[in-house]
């Protein structure tokens, strides 16, 4: 494999090495910190499903953006990552919620680290319905397992709760027909 495509990706071990790092840089800093994190990342960390994940989609809470730059420009010059490491653009599809529900996934000194259930983050990745390389068809069929969904009316139960109905376009319904496919169920 070319090693500088490697450049920058994180695996589980690599992303608590970095949460570890930025709570040491918080503490040192007398900062408290509050992140939610999606997509990718949480896939490698909770799901084991991907082998690595090249960002990290969050959020922050409200804090001393200053230091917090800072924090995380020392932590990309330490841990060699890409320039768009951080990624917060998941705040765009998060307008389209209707009720978000966190959980916490790891808590250190200074760093609380938080993500959405699992039914959320489900609704986000039909949302998504990004064709591959994106790994949404794949975190949804784990999802969907996980969740034991068996019915297209179970997920759009699921995707209702989180996500308006009307948001569910062309894409949407394709990515429901063929993720019931491949989860052995007729969701025509």
């Amino acid at each position: 494999m070319d090693k500088s495509k490697e450049i920058g990706l994180m695996d589980k071990n690599k992303l608590l090495e970095i949460f570890d790092y930025i709570n040491e840089r918080l503490k040192e800093n007398q900062l408290q910190l509050e992140i939610t994190i999606y997509g990718g990342s949480i896939m490698t960390m909770v799901y084991d499903n991907r082998p690595a994940t090249k960002d990290i989609d969050c959020v922050f809470s409200e804090t001393n953006f200053k230091l917090l730059e800072n924090i995380l420009n020392i932590t990309k010059f330490t841990f060699n990552l890409s320039e768009d490491w951080i990624n917060e653009e998941i705040k765009e599809p998060l307008k389209a919620i209707l009720k978000e529900e966190k959980e916490t996934y790891k808590t250190y000194s200074n760093l609380k680290i938080l993500k959405p259930k699992a039914e959320q983050l489900l609704a986000m990745k039909i949302l998504a319905a990004r064709p591959e390389p994106a790994k949404d068809f794949v975190d949804a069929y784990i999802l969907c397992k996980d969740l034991k969904i068996t019915t297209k009316a179970e997920l759009l139960d699921i995707f209702s709760e989180y996500i308006p109905l009307t948001f569910i376009r062309e894409r949407q319904m394709n990515f429901i027909k063929y993720l019931g496919e491949d989860l052995g169920y007729d969701w025509e």
